[in-house]
């Protein structure tokens, strides 16, 4: 009997010919194809002349759907599916980790297909180097939960985080992260249409490069921001009981106990523990 097999195929972002020769054999060749918008994927599919099945699997119906392609996987003829994206690789910040989570489960072989990805591609456009890199997807709308994500960034620096963002709130995401590393000057690069005709890459500190975007006359495609985040010195680290009721937070998630751990960051950064501890109970809540 066959091994089952899944493979994650990544899709171009931008530029057609980006799809590997590989990519198309697997594609032509599967049971079928997993993916977010079955109109947009049959665009792609009939470019190169591939005739597989197609599968909607979105956010919006993943959850429910996943044991139907996992039985459909198991029972097909040649036992093998793909799983693809509007564009890029899936499972960043797009569909498809639940269906491969099942895959595993149910002892399906995994093969990743390496392809675009606007992430990867932002981080080595940017030239930032440091020795860890942070991916957080699409930041919170509000500029609480946003704070809280560049709270996370500090404590690890130095570092380089990237995160996407979209036209519409861009510009508002740069300020408050303006205003939020206010004391601790950061570099940035901002990308949009990779692999496209117009592809940019804007770098230069937070504010040049705020006033690059808003000096444009219009602002379109999905952006993906480089931060390049220096060593912060621990007497600039934690400002507000609340970034550091987050790092109360990080502990707990290894382990420590909330009151040992509010103590410990209190005497590390000359803070009162008892603040801490209750605005940690309030984040909880």
């Amino acid at each position: 009997m066959s091994e089952a097999v899944l493979y994650i195929v990544s899709t171009p972002i931008g530029t057609l010919g980006d799809l590997s020769p590989r990519a198309q054999n697997i594609l032509s060749s599967v049971d079928f194809i997993a993916c977010e918008d079955t109109r947009h994927t049959s665009k792609l599919l009939n470019n190169f002349g591939i005739k597989s099945q197609l599968e909607s699997l979105h956010v919006h119906n993943e959850k429910d759907k996943t044991d139907y392609l996992i039985n459909k996987i198991l029972n097909s003829t040649h036992k093998s599916a793909a799983v693809v994206s509007d564009a890029g690789t899936p499972c960043i910040s797009d569909p498809g980790s639940y269906f491969i989570r099942a895959a595993h489960k149910n002892g399906i072989r995994i093969l990743s297909i390496p392809g675009p990805s606007s992430m990867t591609s932002a981080l080595a456009a940017s030239g930032f180097i440091q020795p860890r890199s942070l991916f957080s997807g699409f930041l919170g709308r509000n500029k609480k939960d946003q704070i809280k994500e560049f709270a996370k960034w500090k404590s690890i620096s130095p570092c380089i985080a990237i995160f996407f963002e979209s036209p519409k709130r861009i510009i508002d995401t740069l300020n408050n992260l303006k205003n939020y590393f206010i004391d601790s000057p950061i570099q940035v690069c901002i990308s949009r249409e990779i692999s496209k005709k117009f592809e940019e890459h804007i770098i230069g500190n937070i504010n040049d490069s705020l006033e690059k975007i808003k000096n444009k006359i219009e602002v379109q495609g999905e952006f993906v921001v480089t931060v390049n985040i220096e060593e912060i010195k621990n007497e600039n680290l934690i400002r507000t009981p609340e970034e550091a009721a987050i790092e109360v937070q990080e502990w707990v998630k290894l382990g420590k106990q909330a009151k040992q751990a509010s103590k410990e960051i209190a005497e590390k950064y000359e803070l009162n523990s008892k603040e801490i501890y209750n605005t940690f109970l309030k984040l909880k809540q």
